[in-house]
């Protein structure tokens, strides 16, 4: 069986490079129909940002919460980690204290940022793709994001959602237009819901793999998309690098982890130009992230 891997960094930003995976269950429980691995590299150990707003929320491949250092890419583990029916994707404020994230179950899971301990805020009613035997399709839970202090999710269909935020109950607001995930077991994606200056924001591609490299090449090649909160459609906006995993935005810029240079990078959103910041730690090679500065 090949390695599943699941990954998205602070509010969208993902590393890894060249594994592909099956439409199973991975080692976080949960069922994941396109991500990647990266392979290696260098140990940070030390945060070494003097400015907090440069640290994010992140959870990581083995379900990990702590805090990823944007300059440095160091990673710092809060807690004992998230419960493995908690794992899933996106992690975005919520309207109280703790963090939220959309589990492969589809329910929305609280995450206090000061200890790590995980509770449940609501079920989404979406689709659930945490285990094997899960009724995996088209409605079922795909990427959270937060506008305005609002929710919104999408699903494998790229419809877009709207979530209650006290139950956190589901609304279909309609069709991206953003392609839908087809099940193959030979196509993989990589997806994320951002907001950036007051819009919502999403990238998608999908990609294969090599059998017998493993090298992962475009098959929808990655790009920008601005969507209408109120009618769900989307706009084209640019392409984007290829390996693009995540996106989320800090301080007025947005950041994504690039799985092919194995790089946190800036992203240009009138362009889609990425420039490298800094290496991925390899403790958070698969990441699940919330456009969070840690406080």
């Amino acid at each position: 069986m090949k390695t599943l891997l699941s990954s998205v960094l602070a509010g969208s930003l993902l590393a890894a490079l060249a594994v592909a995976q099956s439409s199973s269950a991975d080692g976080t429980g949960g069922q994941i129909h396109g991500r990647w691995t990266r392979t290696t590299p260098r140990p940070k150990s030390v945060l070494t940002s003097n400015d907090p707003n440069l640290l994010v929320y992140i959870v990581t491949n083995g379900v990990q919460f702590g805090v990823e250092d944007l300059r440095s890419g160091a990673f710092a583990p809060i807690g004992p980690g998230l419960p493995p029916q908690d794992a899933g994707v996106g992690l975005v404020p919520s309207p109280g204290k703790p963090l939220l994230t959309l589990a492969f179950t589809g329910n929305l899971i609280a995450i206090d940022p000061a200890t790590g301990a995980t509770s449940l805020f609501g079920a989404t009613g979406l689709g659930d793709c945490s285990t094997p035997a899960s009724p995996c399709g088209a409605n079922s839970a795909g990427f959270l994001g937060n506008l305005g202090g609002k929710l919104y999710a999408t699903d494998y269909a790229n419809n877009l959602y709207s979530l209650d935020n006290k139950t956190g109950a589901a609304n279909l607001i309609g069709p991206t237009g953003i392609p839908a995930y087809t099940f193959n077991p030979n196509i993989f994606y990589d997806e994320s819901l951002f907001s950036f200056r007051g819009k919502l924001y999403a990238n998608f591609e999908t990609v294969t793999f090599d059998p017998s490299t493993g090298a992962p090449s475009p098959v929808i090649p990655d790009a920008l998309y601005e969507i209408d909160a109120e009618t769900g459609k989307a706009k084209w906006i640019a392409p984007t690098a290829f390996g693009l995993i995540t996106i989320a935005t800090v301080n007025d810029t947005v950041y994504g982890f690039d799985a092919v240079i194995g790089q946190i990078v800036h992203i240009d959103m009138t362009t889609g130009e990425t420039t490298p910041v800094a290496e991925i730690d390899p403790a958070i090679i698969i990441a699940v992230c919330g456009a969070t500065p840690a406080r």
